[in-house]
């Protein structure tokens, strides 16, 4: 079982279990143990665990809610405090509403929450969550290896005037009849040494060195240029695409003139665009910001609003920005799959929107029960891993003439 756990890592897991109960703590300790290859300290009070957090480097924890100095849930605002956190693993013999409070609670505060396990929870189980833990550290290895390159200037303008820098596209389909109706262009550099390199590892520097607007023009320049292509080439579609724009570049008072010079240089109705205006951030001017909406609204350019309720305000921002289509944050949706409570406000989220003409889309949709859910909810369009993951032009030609790309 040890190699199961060690492949393609140089050290063995990690591990800190906090569980007050002895019994209880040395079943937990024997099943880790089983699999070879964890290092696993334990403590029996909420203290002593926050104690060793700070002082040493743990892969995982798993942590009981009922302990004495500091509960689970008390340990759990504290860590929130703290950098380079392990993932996490709850465990309580209460109900299951009170776990999925638990998993919400975790969201809150950005925790890197792997599950909360109902007690007794069996060897198998808890398999399963090493596995996922070890592909998770692997994929945050991969990725801060990436977000260690520094790009000069230079390079970024370069690649963005070379056509490196290009949109690459994820499918939005309709929940019911699978068919392709839309896609979002989301920026891939398809860098000579390194490789294909997502927003995560250069996005950061184009917003220091003020190129965000330049990035902008450049994904809608090409994004507008393949949808003429689309055109001829699946004249029945009319696909619609949309490009993401952040609150920076939203508050420029002459950012609708530039954004529509671009589509109307390219013979393209700006009907066929959707602007997506992230929420993670709040609308610096107001003033500004629902000038600059209504005036693209009046040129013709749909609006959506991004990360809908998980950011700042979203029905506030619905209220004051004449947006016409919304795109639900993923993690309403893993959560409400499986949580009656959870789905039933969903659910009337989506009702709601639809209701003053909204469009829904939901994103993220990685798992069969989220698909299932929001089919089931009718919204209007879904995204995600599931159904399709982000993917080049050419690659998107050959999907659109596939039965995915078509109705079913």
């Amino acid at each position: 079982m040890s190699g199961l756990f060690n492949a393609g890592r140089h050290r063995p897991l990690q591990i800190l279990v906090a569980e007050d109960h002895p019994a209880q703590r040395q079943v937990i300790v024997s099943m880790l143990e089983q699999h070879g290859a964890c290092l696993v300290d334990e403590v029996g009070d909420g203290l002593q665990a926050l104690s060793l957090l700070k002082a040493n480097k743990y892969d995982l924890m798993i942590c009981d809610l009922g302990m004495p100095g500091l509960d689970g849930i008390q340990l759990m605002r504290h860590l929130s405090k703290l950098d380079d956190l392990p993932q996490l693993i709850f465990c309580s013999s209460h109900t299951e509403d009170i776990l999925q409070s638990v998993q919400r609670f975790g969201v809150h505060y950005h925790l890197p929450v792997l599950a909360c396990l109902e007690k007794p929870f069996s060897a198998s189980e808890l398999s399963t969550l090493l596995q996922q833990c070890v592909r998770q550290l692997s994929d945050d290895t991969a990725l801060k290896a990436m977000e260690s390159m520094v790009f000069s200037r230079q390079e970024l303008e370069d690649a963005m005037q070379a056509g490196q820098i290009k949109p690459w596209y994820q499918p939005k389909i309709d929940p019911q009849t699978l068919e392709v109706l839309s896609v979002e262009a989301l920026a891939r550099w398809e860098h000579p040494v390194h490789g294909v390199l997502t927003p995560d590892v250069f996005l950061q520097q184009v917003d220091v060195l003020n190129l965000s607007e330049k990035l902008l023009c450049t994904i809608l320049q090409q994004a507008a240029r393949d949808c003429c292509a689309w055109d001829i080439k699946f004249p029945q579609k009319r696909l619609g695409v949309a490009v993401n724009i952040n609150v920076r570049e939203f508050d420029k008072p002459d950012m609708p003139e530039k954004l529509n010079s671009i589509i109307q240089s390219m013979h393209l109705s700006p009907g066929r665009i959707t602007l997506e205006l992230t929420e993670t951030q709040p609308l610096n001017n107001l003033s500004l910001s629902l000038e600059n909406a209504i005036r693209l609204r009046v040129m013709g350019f749909n609006l959506a609003l991004d990360d809908f309720g998980a950011g700042y305000s979203g029905f506030h921002h619905l209220r004051e920005i004449p947006a016409n289509s919304v795109k639900i944050d993923r993690l309403l949706v893993h959560q409400a799959a499986g949580d009656p409570a959870a789905e039933k406000l969903l659910g009337f989220a989506v009702r709601m929107l639809q209701s003053q003409n909204v469009s829904v889309v939901v994103e993220g949709v990685s798992r069969p029960q989220d698909f299932e859910l929001v089919k089931q909810l009718q919204v209007d369009l879904v995204q995600g891993f599931l159904l399709a993951e982000p993917m080049s032009r050419s690659r998107l030609d050959s999907f659109m003439m596939t039965p995915a790309g078509t109705a079913n």
